[in-house]
């Protein structure tokens, strides 16, 4: 049985993913079609054999660059035709298809007249290069959306390393170039800080003993001047060749650090806190115990009919029992304040009836008021008024406000009460006085403890912890205490409390 080598070559080929071709220019003629159709699952005369017929399955966006591509040979800018496409197949698919071809006749005008080539399906590497980008691209997507960057750094034998391959993050975290880094890693290095270079050489230096995944911790200063603290975690793996090879990951932990030092800190601050509230109520207790028994022995002193004091003795008895109950005051409001800074001080809150309670805070301070020379006086008052707060704190914040506007008031001034409803479910009750007022200066320091804001030296008694208690009260029973000011003209003290009363009472107004 003969055989024509031609075709068996030609089949060869095909079966190889190759044809070989010839193109009559001049003649719009393909030679070897059957092989060329075959790769595309296509018979033999399914296509007419001319170059228009088989533009016709060739991808619509790969026409221009095939197209292309045969003008920059035409012309002689290249020495062969090369271009990949994606050409239509029988069954509906896309194949990509390497063609390459050079023109050998040309016709005596300079025109071309024939040309061969080769075609040959390349599907399989072009699916394998387009699963390589994909991966390449996720890869990048997840090392630019890590918080640091991904490394691969190379120790050769003879001790010169290398960053073969630093992320893009490399901007973010170190402020470098990655590129530049991978040409230079002496640009890292040389920015560890000097505290923590030796360190940071030795732990290298174990790591290629040990051959172990490794953590270290070391200070680096950013292009941009600041000190920042970086972890790195790594695994070194042996080459052939015994280089030392690590692939690890380098992070800002700046903010980590100073969130851990800023909760070391808290905590060492709560345990202060705590053990100075225990230290406060034991010595308070311990304070109280005797201070009371001065008390007590300077009331009896005083009452005592069968021996008289002399009234210089009664006026100095007298001043031993005001300072007395002057330094009891001041024990009960330090343990407040303290208890309040470290949250140990409980809170009930209940309905209370407002107006009820300031008629018997403002009874409470009348003889005050008059020994002061300061009249106490009502404004709006509305009733019925209920407040959400803890009656026995809501107490000692009006009494605490009553007093400073008597306190800081001037002989004839005046100080006003007034409570109403507001708006959003809330109560405002405000102590208006005539007094010294405060200066503007002073209003930002108005509620700092111990700070009696140029007082000290007034006569006026006082610890200077009262308002900033009074505010803590004020806080934990969900409301706010503001204050407008004129220095020498008078203040206005505004407490804001959680509003109790029904909104079917609200409608009526009572003077008091």
């Amino acid at each position: 049985m003969e055989t024509d080598p031609h075709k068996l070559m030609s089949e060869a080929l095909v079966g190889a993913g190759t044809s070989v071709w010839a193109w009559d220019l001049a003649n719009d003629v393909l030679t070897g079609m059957d092989g060329s159709v075959a790769l595309l699952g296509y018979q033999p005369g399914d296509m007419p054999a001319t170059q228009q017929a088989w533009d016709q399955v060739i991808h619509p966006e790969d026409l221009g660059a095939n197209d292309a591509a045969y003008q920059a040979h035409a012309a002689g800018k290249t020495p062969a035709y090369e271009s990949e496409y994606r050409a239509l197949a029988k069954d509906g698919s896309w194949r990509w298809l390497a063609e390459r071809g050079r023109i050998v006749e040309w016709s005596p005008d300079g025109t071309p007249r024939r040309m061969v080539g080769t075609l040959t399906d390349v599907t399989l590497r072009k699916q394998a290069e387009l699963a390589t980008a994909e991966r390449d691209e996720r890869l990048r997507q997840i090392t630019r959306h890590v918080p640091g960057l991904l490394y691969q750094f190379r120790l050769p034998r003879d001790g010169h390393g290398v960053f073969p391959y630093v992320s893009e993050r490399c901007r973010d975290v170190l402020g470098l170039d990655p590129q530049a880094l991978m040409l230079d890693a002496s640009l890292l290095f040389n920015r560890v800080d000097p505290a923590d270079r030796e360190r940071t050489n030795r732990a290298l230096e174990d790591w290629t003993n040990s051959q172990v995944a490794r953590r270290i911790e070391f200070r680096y200063l950013h292009p941009n001047g600041h000190l920042r603290w970086m972890l790195g975690v790594s695994s070194p793996r042996v080459e052939p060749d015994g280089a030392i090879v690590w692939h690890g990951y380098l992070e800002d932990i700046t903010e980590y650090r100073e969130l851990e030092r800023a909760r070391e800190l808290a905590a060492a601050a709560e345990a202060a806190n705590r053990a100075k509230t225990e230290f406060l109520s034991r010595m308070s207790h311990e304070l109280r115990t005797p201070l009371n028994a001065v008390l007590g022995f300077s009331q009896l002193l005083e009452l005592d009919q069968s021996d008289p004091l002399s009234p210089g003795q009664r006026h100095r008895l007298g001043l031993v029992r005001e300072s007395g109950e002057h330094l009891l005051r001041m024990i009960s409001d330090l343990l407040d304040h303290s208890r309040i800074e470290a949250g140990q001080l409980s809170i009930d809150l209940d309905d209370v009836p407002l107006p009820t309670l300031l008629r018997e805070c403002a009874d409470m301070l009348h003889p005050a008021a008059q020994a002061a020379g300061v009249s106490l006086h009502w404004g709006r008052i509305d009733d019925p008024l209920l407040v959400r707060a803890d009656p026995t704190r809501l107490r000692q914040v009006v009494l605490n406000l009553l007093s400073n506007a008597i306190k800081y008031n001037r002989r004839g001034g005046e100080v006003r009460l007034e409570a109403q409803h507001e708006e959003g479910r809330m109560v405002v009750l405000r102590v208006i006085d005539t007094g010294v007022g405060i200066a503007p200066a002073h209003l930002p320091s108005l509620f700092e403890p111990f700070n009696r804001l140029g007082q000290k030296r007034s006569g006026i008694e006082g610890t200077g912890i009262g308002l900033a208690i009074t505010r803590g009260l004020v806080t934990l029973m969900h409301g706010r205490i503001d204050v407008n000011s004129v220095l020498d003209k008078g203040s206005t003290f505004s407490v804001v409390l959680p509003d109790a009363t029904p909104a079917s009472a609200q409608d009526v107004s009572l003077p008091m």
